[in-house]
């Protein structure tokens, strides 16, 4: 651990924000409390701030130091409390505002992935789902419609976090409009992306280095939100990945990460199908620090403790 930043980080109060407004919420409180209690370990002065509103942002921001953010969802990772930090010229971890606002929408990601042609699955973006100016944009390779997608597709709200509101849509199980409609609790934005049957795996980001590619095996069809916080049966382990596969992840992990403009920390989701090609997912650019979080998982793997993460993601924040 870096002793000299360590001892610099004492003469400051360091804010850790959490809660939110969010249907992530109850998670990011996890987080914020785990970072929380990591700090004091350490002998630092860390402040918990359980944010409520909006305005319980700008009432408190003068206040700041250095800001750890372990907010999630719609507020804390689209960029919202990113805009009002940089506006008061706080240090915060993390990326910038316009960059958070960008990776939150899964549409607008995979748009810049596509014309960097970095691999994604096919999607089709569907805008003011439910009513009656619904338009469906096709990003398939010239076809037309959704059924063409593939045999199985994944429908998910655009700017929506913890794999809420996905829906897997097999032929003859389950049904686009069905699983819009669970979409829809949480956006009016959704995507339609072909389903890629094949190993999850996710790429931690640090400064400007990949931690270890984590590979994830839920008992459920997909790593969702039972599988990632409520579920102890799901099973990660360090892939077995060749010398060539392990460059390709992580050239694609960290151009999927820069092109969106993220820095700081951060996790890219990929999956790996059945011939072994790497599709870029999503980007999380404040990802969780809860005990089944995939990120500390992967610094363990490389002899990187929980506080030792937090120090690294720190720095970065500050220098």
């Amino acid at each position: 651990m870096n002793e000299d930043f360590l001892d610099r980080l004492r003469d400051y109060e360091i804010s850790v924000l959490m809660g939110g407004w969010s249907s992530e919420r109850e998670i990011s409180l996890k987080s914020g409390h785990a970072v929380t209690e990591s700090l004091k370990t350490l002998g630092l002065k860390p402040r918990s701030i359980d944010l409520k509103s909006a305005e319980h942002v700008r009432d408190i921001v003068d206040s700041l130091d250095i800001a750890f953010i372990a907010l999630h969802g719609k507020g804390g990772e689209d960029g919202f409390v990113q805009k009002i930090l940089e506006d008061s010229g706080k240090k915060f971890t993390g990326s910038n505002s316009k960059s958070c606002e960008i990776a939150m929408n899964k549409l607008e990601t995979k748009k810049i992935w596509r014309e960097l042609s970095l691999p994604t699955p096919d999607f089709v973006e569907i805008i003011n789902a439910g009513t009656k100016d619904s338009a469906t944009i096709p990003y398939v390779s010239g076809e037309e419609d959704v059924g063409h997608l593939d045999k199985s597709f994944v429908v998910k709200p655009a700017r929506e976090g913890s794999s809420l509101g996905i829906t897997i849509v097999h032929p003859g199980r389950g049904s686009l409009e069905e699983a819009m409609k669970e979409a829809l609790n949480y956006d009016d934005l959704i995507i339609v992306e072909a389903y890629i049957e094949g190993q999850e795996v996710t790429v931690p980001i640090l400064g400007e280095k990949t931690l270890k590619p984590l590979c994830i095996k839920p008992k459920n069809e997909f790593y969702d939100f039972n599988a990632k916080y409520e579920r102890d049966d799901t099973e990660y382990y360090q892939g077995d990945f060749s010398s060539e596969e392990l460059d390709m992840l992580r050239d694609f992990a960290w151009h999927g990460f820069s092109s969106l403009g993220c820095s700081g920390w951060g996790r890219v989701d990929f999956i790996l199908d059945k011939e072994r090609n790497f599709q870029l997912l999503e980007v999380n650019t404040s990802p969780g620090m809860t005990e089944n979080s995939l990120v500390p998982k992967s610094a363990s793997f490389q002899n990187m403790d929980f506080s030792e993460l937090i120090i690294n993601i720190l720095k970065e924040a500050c220098f």
